[in-house]
């Protein structure tokens, strides 16, 4: 890997994972049409499902901003809050994204759904691997650099969770204490 490459990768800097998001949330969302049967899922606004409070508590650092991104409308929506800081070592950035998962059969076929589409789109090395404890069905996507993903799904909802390590505690362990706050605002249907 260059040093450049290896620069933009390091430790700190989540730039990437939204973008990762992103891509997987476009492909998922073209792969099907209305189903008429589908959960009902009220549009959510993601900076107010994980406050800036909430991050700042998380990561332990404070000053983010938070900028958030609606799409869509109806059925067809995403809301995105993306969280930039910075602290001793530099930039620190962590984002939440969430949207309807359209799956009239629950968040274990969403799961399954979402995880063979991204293992044909991006091939196998980026399947889930599950993480037990976390709202209906949840997983965790290792891109093997600094950017990693956690996946989460909760009744007719699907949230993408990004953050970077601390020093105390990895990505997964800080998602997931995030993931905790935002799922403690996901409405119980």
């Amino acid at each position: 890997m260059s040093a450049s490459v290896q620069a933009f990768a390091g430790r700190r800097h989540s730039t990437l994972a939204p973008i990762f998001g992103l891509a997987a949330i476009a492909l998922i969302t073209a792969c099907g049409g209305e189903d008429p049967g589908m959960q009902d899922a009220a549009a959510l606004d993601a900076c107010s499902i994980l406050p800036v409070q909430d991050v700042t508590a998380v990561l332990g650092v404070g000053g983010f901003q938070a900028e958030a991104d609606q799409r869509g409308d109806d059925d067809f929506w995403t809301s995105s809050c993306r969280y930039e800081g910075e602290d001793a070592d530099g930039p620190i950035a962590a984002s939440l994204m969430v949207r309807p998962h359209h799956s009239e059969s629950g968040a274990e076929q969403a799961y399954a759904d979402y995880d063979n589409a991204l293992a044909s789109q991006l091939g196998e090395g980026v399947r889930l691997s599950p993480v037990e404890g976390l709202g209906q069905k949840a997983g965790w996507q290792d891109f093997g650099t600094s950017v990693g993903q956690l996946t989460v799904f909760q009744g007719p909802y699907q949230l993408i969770i990004t953050a970077p390590e601390t020093a105390d505690h990895d990505q997964l362990h800080n998602c997931r204490a995030l993931a905790e706050r935002a799922l403690a605002r996901i409405p119980s249907g």
